[in-house]
């Protein structure tokens, strides 16, 4: 969908691709549940499976997932396995580390369909989050209003669906994706704070 937008001949009133690229998105994939593989675009075949060859091709889990970081890998594959039981939004930070050693921070966000028999595949890109610091004072925010501005925002793209508008679509993805990164700071401040 995003390679959709960018490619969309339509005039946009800002520079999507430069947006997407500024906004730090390294890529995307794409999961099916039918016969639990990932595809990934050669960016984050690159970053997540350390080989940019690997693009296209349906792979598993472990294959796909290969350079997460041997200490986030377990929390990684088990939210993931716990979504993809469920179905819904997958929204994780964690790092990465590369063949020649490069650590970079990641947030991955998508969503999976429910059902491991699903026809319907899920979606998600991946941003590298590696230089983004977190807000100087954190202002606590109620976690039960950013779910709940997640749960519409998932309501609208589930009402986009049957819809051509791709611009539309990308909208609120990328409000989804904002929020998730806001949630996901939020625990991670939550959790730092908790620890002390």
């Amino acid at each position: 969908m995003i390679a959709d937008a960018i490619q969309d001949p339509r005039p946009r009133p800002v520079d999507l691709a430069a947006a997407l690229n500024a906004s730090g998105i390294i890529g995307a994939w794409s999961w099916s549940p039918r016969d639990e593989r990932c595809i990934l675009d050669a960016g984050a075949a690159d970053v997540l499976a350390g080989d940019s060859g690997l693009a296209g091709r349906p792979l598993p889990l472990s294959v796909a997932k290969a350079c997460v970081h041997p200490e986030d890998r377990p929390a990684v594959v088990r939210q993931f396995k716990a979504v993809r039981a469920r179905g819904g939004l997958f929204v994780a930070e964690y790092r990465t580390l590369s063949p020649s050693g490069q650590v970079r921070r990641i947030l991955d966000r998508g969503r999976i369909p429910a059902g491991a028999s699903s026809r319907r595949l899920g979606h998600g890109i991946i941003i590298d989050v590696t230089d983004a610091s977190p807000p100087a004072a954190a202002a606590a925010e109620p976690a039960d209003a950013l779910t709940q501005a997640v749960d519409r925002a998932l309501e609208c793209r589930e009402a986009l669906e049957g819809v051509a508008d791709t611009e539309l679509q990308l909208l609120v993805d990328m409000l989804l994706l904002h929020l998730g990164r806001h949630i996901a700071k939020a625990s991670t401040t939550g959790a730092r704070g908790r620890g002390h």
